[in-house]
Order: structure tokens, then C-alpha cells, then sequence
């Protein structure tokens, strides 16, 4: 479906120009506003807490917390800039860093066995269900 506004073109270019510099301008039908405000307003939070776990997980075999968090940022950082570049699908990205029998892949296996993708999406039902 084609996505409207009532925005006139000199608007939406104003609009645009202030924007887009210092964040990313996505055209959305009216009726995906609440899922998308929830990616991009709710979302920051669950990653914030993935990137602490990280550093619970750093610290607990040794590294100090802020060099955890460090490391952690840039690979968010990373990852994300990886996909705007490319747009290559997040299970491609996942997918070239799984060896056959390897470490990466043992801990997608754990994350799966324990839900990650479920909780994920209960926690954005969880918003748009409010």
C-alpha cells in the first residue's frame, strides 16, 4: 500500500532536510505508526539491557565493565551499520558467523533454546497490546 500524508511537498522536503541529518526519516502507513515508534522508541531499551548483559557476561570472566560495554557498543554499532550499508538480511549476518561446530553457533543454539527470538517479540506485544 502506498504510503500517504498530508504533508505538502515543500513540508515533507523541510521536514526531510532537518531531519535526516541527525536521524533516519522512514515513511510509514498511518496504521504501522505504533509498530514502528515501538522499534524505533521502545527497542533502544531492550538493546540497552542486551549490551549490559554483555558486560555482566564480560565481567563475570574478567574484563573490566567499561572495556565490556566498549566492546559491546561497537558491535551494536556495527552490526547495525553493516545492514544500513547493505541491507543484507540479520539472518545472513548471523549466518557468516556461525562455523560448523563452532563457538558463535553454540551460543545462537543456547539464545534459541532459551527463547531469545520469543521474548523479543512478547516484549513488543507486550507495548502494542497495552
Amino acid at each position: 500500500a502506498e504510503t500517504t500524508h498530508t504533508l505538502s511537498d515543500s513540508q515533507l522536503s523541510m521536514f526531510s532536510a532537518l531531519f535526516e541529518p541527525i536521524s533516519l526519516v522512514e515513511r510509514v502507513n498511518s496504521d504501522h505508526m505504533n509498530i514502528a515508534m515501538c522499534i524505533s522508541s521502545c527497542a533502544p531499551a531492550f538493546t540497552a539491557m542486551y549490551m549490559e548483559a554483555l558486560g555482566d557476561a564480560g565481567v563475570k570472566y574478567g574484563l573490566q565493565r567499561d572495556c565490556a560495554y566498549r566492546l559491546a557498543a561497537k558491535m551494536i554499532e556495527g552490526v547495525g551499520a553493516l545492514y544500513m550499508d547493505s541491507r543484507t538480511h540479520p539472518g545472513i549476518m548471523k549466518d557468516a558467523v556461525c562455523s560448523p561446530g563452532g563457538t558463535t553457533i553454540r551460543g545462537v543454539a543456547e539464545l534459541e533454546s532459551r527463547g531469545f527470538r520469543g521474548d523479543v517479540i512478547a516484549a513488543v506485544d507486550a507495548i502494542e497490546n497495552k
